[in-house]
């Protein structure tokens, strides 16, 4: 029987952490299946556990993301015997995954790519979403990101801009990533650049929003893989829910703070006097019900128009819902923003509530 090696290449906001959980927790049902998911078994040897980092910054020949210490060389070791193992057992499918690898596919190495994948047949899993829905999702991940874990290796370059604040040089369309918007135009040019390096490829493409309303975003993943879904009868109910919805007055307020350079101390005290409010139920009443949204008609419609374009290459993508424009907000006045400070000191420093108030802007 032929091998096959996937490459299930996510998207941020797609569900695709929630999936890999998953996977890392099915080791051994997947091999009872004939999958091989690389995890920390297949890296003891060099003290490797993470696998996704370590496909990812192989394939990009780059050290892109930490990786439990390796290099660029000690990453395509540990990825040389996981499939050294892969080939040498009854194992039929290999499955690498990484949120990253999708939105980097110019930084592929090809060579190094046809050389690993010789002797193998090859699948790319892609989740596609409503780009509008998508881009406004990735806006909020990036102002939240901003005060998480990640906060001091993203703060050495300022906060991505919703829209580009000019035109697109002649010829930079390929570099529209100045803007979150422009990070729409990507996703096509990525879907067209894999058919390119990897002709014989076979590239299944999966609604995550159809997915998303039937409650499948990870049993359509596995089928996507080849997987059979008769050994995972529970797997949407066992993954569960990862990343909720953060309020969007919240996400506004940091936003604004953000771009202020208020600082990354001061926007992660504020994030977590949030989250603190959220665990004990409060929510500030003179913002309740009030909607606030990043991207205006326009930039919606632009949006829009890239998943169509994006269909025409995949017509099997549902189409999009009509769209309605529904009233809503794309700042939080300084007036407003102030109260929402005034209303969350309890659980900010004095230090974090003056600088923030000194900073916020006019709006």
């Amino acid at each position: 029987m032929p091998k096959r090696v996937c490459f299930y290449v996510g998207l941020p906001k797609t569900g695709t952490t929630t999936i890999q959980q998953y996977l890392r927790k099915q080791d051994d049902n997947l091999r009872s299946v004939g999958f091989l998911y690389p995890g920390p078994r297949e890296h003891q040897a060099l003290d490797a556990h993470y696998n996704h980092p370590v496909m990812f910054n192989a394939m990009m020949g780059k050290m892109k993301t930490p990786a439990a210490g390796l290099d660029v060389e000690g990453c395509r070791e540990v990825v040389a015997q996981a499939l050294g193992k892969f080939h040498e057992s009854d194992l039929t499918d290999l499955v690498w995954s990484y949120e990253a690898m999708a939105l980097s596919v110019h930084n592929w190495d090809v060579d190094y790519l046809t050389g690993i994948l010789a002797g193998a047949e090859a699948r790319i899993v892609f989740f596609a979403r409503y780009t509008d829905d998508w881009i406004e999702s990735l806006v909020k991940q990036n102002v939240w990101a901003r005060a998480g874990p990640r906060a001091e290796k993203l703060y050495v370059r300022p906060l991505r801009p919703v829209v580009a604040s000019a035109p697109a040089e002649e010829g930079a369309a390929s570099r529209s990533a100045r803007s979150t918007l422009g990070v729409g135009v990507k996703i096509i040019e990525a879907l067209q650049i894999m058919r390119s390096i990897l002709p014989s490829a076979e590239i299944v493409v999966r609604s995550y929003d159809e997915n998303r309303a039937a409650g499948t975003v990870v049993s359509g993943a596995l089928a996507a893989m080849g997987v059979p879904l008769e050994t995972f009868p529970g797997a949407d109910e066992d993954a569960g829910v990862r990343n909720a919805t953060k309020a969007e007055a919240y996400s506004m307020l940091l936003y604004h703070l953000e771009i202020a350079k208020a600082g990354m101390d001061v926007v992660r005290d504020i994030s977590s006097a949030t989250q603190t409010r959220d665990r004990k139920g409060l929510e500030f009443e003179p913002l309740k019900g009030r909607c606030f949204r990043f991207l205006s008609d326009e930039n919606v419609f632009e949006a829009r128009a890239y998943y169509e374009r994006l269909r025409e290459d995949y017509p099997d993508l549902p189409p999009q819902p009509p769209y309605v424009s529904r009233p809503a907000e794309r700042s939080l006045p300084r007036d407003e923003g102030l109260a929402l400070l005034e209303w969350l000191r309890p659980d900010i420093s004095d230090a974090t509530f003056d600088k923030a108030c000194a900073v916020y802007p006019l709006i």
